[in-house]
């Protein structure tokens, strides 16, 4: 966080699909350095390259006002804005650490305090489970959220079981240490050798069925087969349980994730991707799929995105929120 940033500029494009308008004050988020002097920022739910002679930290989240000048837009800076992660750990007196950063970063989106005790239980839950830290944090904020007991048995399999087809996550070709059927006659072979006690509530039943703070999450590992091909991944949907409405869908699968806002009017796709050279060949197709969801009314981001922008559930730009900071857990 550098909060006492004032004056300076940081300058990004002025293509018309920017969204600025002259004289706007906008708040940007710092999301990772580029190259010495170039950054990625967030901006209106978009992420976009600039350049900038400040001294910027990611997530730092500052306040600017719209000018341009020389074909690009000047974002010159008013004031820096409190980072809501660094805040909560200082008001717990926790380290500011990357790993610290990364939990309380996550418990914050998934509208959780920020307590001593979760934040260590965290810690413990992270170092065992396998998974990318960032991924496994905010599944963890996730059952935090949804008040599954962190210590429970079988919670390692559950984390496992919702980062399906992921790095880290559950085997998409076997199932509790047998071959996955290929065929419907072993599927009911397989299902009628199941003991009785697997007849009981699975844990992603339960989670499914415990509600979090409203808005919460549903998750539906899935496998696709096709002869030798198989994919494997999760579907995400994130689910208002007050006005009951649809406001998020992800799909996830092998590092490559899919972010569908349905909030609003401005409805709109996200992709992230874990692995440069997916990317390169995903972007190759970005055009034609734009414009077949654009027929159905709906935009697409013009740039497929790094992975370590998005955590699962939600995309680094969205920030977190300070609305659960002082409530109790």
């Amino acid at each position: 966080m550098t909060p006492g940033i004032t004056g300076g500029s940081i300058q990004i494009s002025s293509r018309p699909a920017v969204g600025l308008r002259l004289g706007d004050t906008v708040v940007l988020t710092v999301l990772k350095a580029l190259a010495p002097g170039k950054w990625a920022v967030g901006i209106n739910g978009r992420v976009f390259p600039a350049l900038s002679g400040l001294d910027l930290t990611p997530g730092t989240i500052l306040r600017a006002r719209v000018s341009a000048a020389a074909g690009r837009f000047v974002l010159t800076v008013e004031k820096g804005v409190a980072d809501p992660v660094s805040l909560a750990l200082q008001r717990q007196g926790l380290p500011d650490t990357p790993l610290t950063q990364i939990i309380a970063g996550s418990l914050l989106r998934a509208g959780r305090p920020v307590l001593p005790e979760i934040v260590e239980r965290m810690k413990a839950v992270l170092s065992r489970s396998g998974l990318d830290q960032r991924k496994a944090a905010r599944i963890a904020a996730t059952l935090v959220d949804k008040k599954i007991d962190l210590a429970s048995s079988g919670l390692e399999a559950l984390m496992s079981l919702l980062a399906f087809g992921e790095k880290g996550g559950g085997d998409p070709r076997r199932f509790r240490g047998r071959p996955l059927p290929n065929t419907a006659a072993e599927l009911r072979k397989l299902v009628a050798a199941l003991p009785a006690e697997d007849a009981a509530p699975a844990g992603l039943q339960v989670f499914n069925h415990s509600r979090g703070s409203s808005p919460t999450w549903v998750v539906v590992p899935f496998l696709f087969t096709a002869g030798e091909e198989r994919i494997a991944g999760t579907m995400r949907f994130l689910y208002d349980t007050f006005a009951s409405r649809l406001m998020r869908f992800v799909l996830s699968s092998g590092g490559l994730s899919f972010s569908v806002s349905l909030e609003g009017r401005a409805r709109r796709m996200s992709i992230f991707c874990d692995e440069e050279p997916v990317r390169r060949a995903a972007a190759r197709g970005l055009d034609t799929l734009r414009a077949k969801f654009h027929n159905m009314g709906m935009e697409v981001d013009d740039t497929i995105h790094e992975g370590e922008l998005f955590d699962g559930f939600s995309p680094a730009w969205e920030g977190a929120s300070l609305r659960s900071v002082d409530a109790v857990g």
